[in-house]
Parts: C-alpha cells; structure tokens; sequence
C-alpha cells in the first residue's frame, strides 16, 4: 500500500511538473535546426522558457541575432563552447539567432510569444547580459567585467547619520552623469554602426552560405541527371547491340540457308543434267549399234546380192519374146508395173537397194 501512494505521489509531481514546464516554455519556441544538431550544436531552451541555451562539440567564436520586424541585427564576439541568452531584452516577435563556427554557420528560428518580466538585478545591455550568463569569472576578469557582488541577506536596521550638505559634490557627480550619459550614447551609436554593418556582412555571408548550399544541391542534381542519362545510354547501346547480333545471326542463317537452297538446287540441276547427259550418251550409242547393224546388214544383203549376181551371170537368161500393141497401152490384157513396186522388187545396178527403201526402212527401224 505504502508502495503504491509513493508511485501515485510520484506520478502527480512528474505530471505537474510537466505542465508547469510546458506552460513557461511556451512563452518561446524555437525550430531545430537538424544539421547544427547533426554538427554537435545543441540548442534549447530552459526549464523556464526565458533563456535559450547553446552547447557546441566546437567553439562558437560569434554570433549574432536578426530582429525581423525592426529588420536589426546584434552581433558579439563570443570565444566559448556555451552561450545562454536571457530573453527578456527581447519583444514579442520572430527572431533568428545565427551561430559562427570555424566549420558552418547555423541559423535558429526564435518565435516570442508573451512578455518575460525583467530579473531585479538584470543588466540593461545585452551584450553585456550574455556574456555574465555565458563566460566564468576568470573569463570575466579578461574582458573587464566585474562579476556582480552577492546580495547581502542580513536584515538588520543600520543606523542613519545626519547628510551633511554637499551641493557642489552633487552637482558636479551630475555634471560627470551628464558627460558620461553622452559618452554613452556616443558609444551606444558608433556600436549600434558596428552592428548594423557586422549584420550586413552577416546577411551577405548567410546568403553566401545559402548560394553555395543550393549551388551543391543543383551539382548534385546535375550530377544525377548525368549518371541518369549515362545509364540510360549505356542500357540503349546494350540493347542495340544485342539487336544487331540477332539481326547479325537471323542474317547469317537466312544467308546459310540460301546458299544450302542453292546447293541443293545446284546439286538436283547437276543431277538431271547428268541424267540427260547419259541418256544422250545411251541415245547415241544406240544410233550407233542400229547404225552399225544396219551397215552391217547391207554389207551382208551386198555380199548375198554380189553372190547371187554372179550366180545369174552364169545363168542362161531365157528370151520370151512377147508380141504386144504398144499403141494400146490401155489394155488390159497388158500388166503394167509401177515404179515403186519395181524398185521394192529390183535392186540397183550395182547391188544395193533404192533410195526410197533405204529410207522406209530406217524409218521402220527408228520406230
């Protein structure tokens, strides 16, 4: 039971003290900046809203703040890795507190939202508030500044002595007050000078910074625009080249399968010419072995008629004599014979047969 009220107790002073810190931080807000967080700068602000507080991996050498609506700018040389900036010198409005180190320049975004009631022992000047919130004593001591004197608790009535009457010590502090008032003002505006100029070179190293920041970024993207392109034309030549080696190939076959088309076809011409050469060749061969036979036939028939001339020639030829009227020659009790029928029957004088039968008969033979 004890165990459980000290958990509940617990988690009402954590939520309270949530609330309470979540309503004072809410007078400010501010916007990380990734790439100083990224850079080792830590910028936040504190419990209680009114003091915003950076923390560098290096030193912050400088850094100024950019009034938005009066368009002003306070710059201040630093020389430390911390800086607090108390922000009750400032109004209610949007500021830019800029940060200088050696690597980069780091613009935080500061929005006031409600007034910050001043701190009863607060310096006037801002500059010199900074650097008593920043830098230690020793610090301090370097830069002509005396550390503020501790406040005195003892609650005891002094005793009060008569003033003696110094007029002319008044008079002459006042003259002194006036002299430095106006020292002051001097300084005040020869500073107020400083400034404005060191926040124009500010703003023109900002937009330095922010021309080379783009310049990087519009590289790069040329550079990925080129490596892109280069890629594309790299995938375009693989690919043509892979088409003009199918086209090569398909070329190359279409060509192989030509020419064995012409071979082939080469081949079948070749093999009838062949066959019509030897069938000319049995063609004449055969005129030849029918010429040969058939001059060896008449070779034979002259023999066998030279042989049979002299035969007759031994022969008594009888003589009939015939009486006839050669003046009736349309008689038919005259036998005529024709030409044809006479050279069929009758050789030639000198042994070989008629023109007209030699004819019919190469005829006959050729059929």
């Amino acid at each position: 039971m004890t165990k459980q009220k000290i958990t509940y107790l617990l988690s009402l002073t954590l939520l309270l003290s949530t609330l309470s810190f979540s309503q004072a931080s809410s007078r400010t807000t501010i916007v990380e900046n990734v790439n100083a967080t990224k850079a080792g700068l830590v910028h936040v602000l504190n419990r209680t809203g009114d003091t915003i507080i950076l923390k560098s991996s290096k030193e912050i050498y400088r850094f100024s703040i950019l009034y938005h609506t009066q368009k002003e700018s306070v710059l201040m040389d630093l020389g430390s890795k911390e800086a607090k900036i108390p922000l009750h010198h400032f109004e209610i409005g949007r500021y830019s507190v800029v940060a200088y180190r050696e690597d980069a320049v780091y613009p935080i975004s500061m929005n006031r939202i409600s007034v910050i009631s001043k701190p009863k022992d607060a310096t006037a000047d801002l500059e010199e508030s900074i650097l008593r919130s920043s830098l230690p004593e020793e610090e301090l001591y370097k830069r002509n500044l005396k550390p503020r004197p501790k406040r005195n608790s003892d609650t005891r009535v002094a005793k009060v002595a008569p003033k003696p009457d110094n007029s002319r010590a008044l008079a002459a502090a006042k003259q002194r007050e006036e002299k430095a008032r106006k020292k002051t003002e001097a300084a005040e505006r020869a500073k107020k000078d400083l400034v404005q100029a060191e926040a124009k070179r500010a703003k023109k190293e900002s937009a330095l910074a922010e021309a080379k920041v783009l310049e990087a970024k519009e590289k790069k993207q040329r550079e990925l625009a080129k490596a892109e392109a280069n890629r594309v034309s790299k995938k375009q030549k693989a690919l043509a080249e892979v088409e003009a080696k199918e086209r090569e190939a398909k070329d190359k076959k279409t060509r192989e399968l030509a020419q064995v088309e012409a071979n082939r076809a080469r081949i079948k011409q070749k093999a009838i010419a062949d066959a019509k050469a030897n069938e000319a060749i049995k063609e004449r061969a055969r005129l030849k072995t029918e010429k040969e036979k058939r001059d060896a036939e008449r070779a034979e028939n002259s023999i066998t008629y030279a042989k049979a001339d002299k035969i007759n020639d031994k022969k008594e030829i009888a003589v009939k004599e015939v009486k006839y009227n050669i003046s009736d020659i349309h008689n038919k009790s005259l036998l005529k014979q024709t030409r044809e029928d006479y050279r069929k029957e009758n050789l030639r004088p000198n042994g070989t047969k008629y023109e007209e039968a030699a004819i019919e008969e190469d005829k006959k033979a050729k059929k």
